[in-house]
């Protein structure tokens, strides 16, 4: 968890501003120093992500009283000055302060401000005998839902906003069409698909001169993502997130996966760092993607899209239609053809997830069809 309080900065830098942040860890296995670093790195993170800057891998920052530790975070923003300013130790975990003179990273896309909403469905477990220890049943509906959380809490303009209420298993055939028609169905952009490959426990027994040890018991994790964009179905980004950490329960034991006690353990937190780099990874990907929506209605001179103020249009911005068409190479290879219709269209109505436009120059439209395109550039 972290808590926030700004300030404005007071020296003659244009566009800076302190930001102080304040990160908790959870002591596990009396490891203080890790529970510091942790404690340390959230709270710096939140920071960043507060003051606009979007986190894509790490560095050294120097200049402050952290120039000798190695948290190595950057961000599209800069960092000037990080001081660590306070630290309290509590019986269980630790509370760090810091505060960061952070320069916002200029603008690099139009599109950056967009709201970018993506659907889903529960993460397929492909072995679910590795479920039965824990006795974690939902455990892919609970790591989707902590995704959204994470999501959430990381990005301005990034949404999980349609998670489908069952797995699906997203075979090489028809894959195209159904994420379409999930992205149709949710007027979300963007589809996320998910398999979890590996949920194992290892367990290791202590030695038999040291039977009075308990056993050591490991467990790992295993994601494979997929990005479409919806629209067209074409594939933006495939990854791979893999952690292990210490399972703290044991064999027997009852587990609730959407229990806070399961997600502050040392897996659970894993779990959750590999959530954090997967929307930092999508957020970085997606993030001057141009905004696209589906025409609804063509209604004399208006057309009716599906796109609104939930995506951060409002009345008199201007957007284009596009209608596709496939076409087939002499090697039998599909390809999708783009027809531009001419001139631009302006938002004279703007509603929650709808808007209605009239052509910018004529007012007159042809050939407008539904389910052809809108794009914002």
């Amino acid at each position: 968890m972290a808590l926030f309080c700004l300030t404005a900065v007071t020296t003659g830098q244009c566009h800076a501003a302190w930001y102080e942040a304040k990160g908790q860890a959870v002591i596990v296995n009396g490891n203080k120093e890790k529970a510091r670093r942790d404690a340390t790195e959230e709270a710096l993170k939140q920071a960043l992500l507060f003051a606009g800057a979007s986190i894509s891998s790490v560095q050294q920052l120097t200049n402050g009283l952290l120039e000798s530790e190695d948290i190595t975070i950057s961000s599209s923003g800069e960092v000037d000055h990080l001081e660590l300013t306070d630290e309290i130790w509590h019986k269980d975990y630790v509370t760090v302060s810091v505060r960061a003179d952070i320069f916002p990273a200029a603008k690099q896309c139009n599109a950056v401000e967009y709201d970018k909403n993506i659907a889903t469905s529960y993460f397929m477990v492909e072995n679910r005998n590795h479920l039965v220890e824990g006795k974690i049943p939902n455990f892919s509906e609970a790591v989707t839902r902590k995704l959204a959380t994470e999501m959430s809490a990381q990005t301005q303009n990034l949404n999980l906003a349609y998670i489908a209420p069952h797995t699906t298993r997203w075979g090489v055939n028809g894959l195209e069409e159904n994420v379409r028609a999930l992205s149709q169905q949710s007027n979300a952009q963007f589809v996320l698909i998910g398999s979890i490959s590996d949920v194992s426990v290892e367990r290791q027994r202590p030695s038999s001169f040291a039977f009075w040890k308990d056993e050591k018991a490991t467990r790992y994790f295993s994601l494979s993502i997929k990005v479409f964009d919806g629209i067209n179905s074409g594939l933006i980004l495939q990854q791979d997130y893999v952690t292990e950490a210490k399972w703290p329960f044991d064999r027997f034991a009852d587990v609730d996966e959407f229990s806070s006690t399961f997600w502050r353990t040392e897996y659970g937190n894993a779990i959750k760092k590999q959530m954090q780099q997967l929307t930092a990874d999508i957020n970085e990907t997606i993030a001057c993607q141009p905004m696209t929506g589906r025409v609804l209605n063509v209604a004399g001179s208006h057309i009716s899209v599906s796109l609104g103020r939930d995506n951060g249009i409002k009345n008199g911005d201007e957007l284009f239609v596009y209608q596709t068409s496939e076409i087939i190479d002499r090697h039998g290879k599909a390809y999708l053809q783009y027809h531009i219709y001419p001139g631009a269209f302006v938002v004279e109505n703007a509603y929650g997830n709808t808007a209605k436009l009239i052509h910018k120059d004529s007012g007159i439209i042809a050939n407008i069809q539904e389910s052809d395109f809108v794009i914002k550039r």
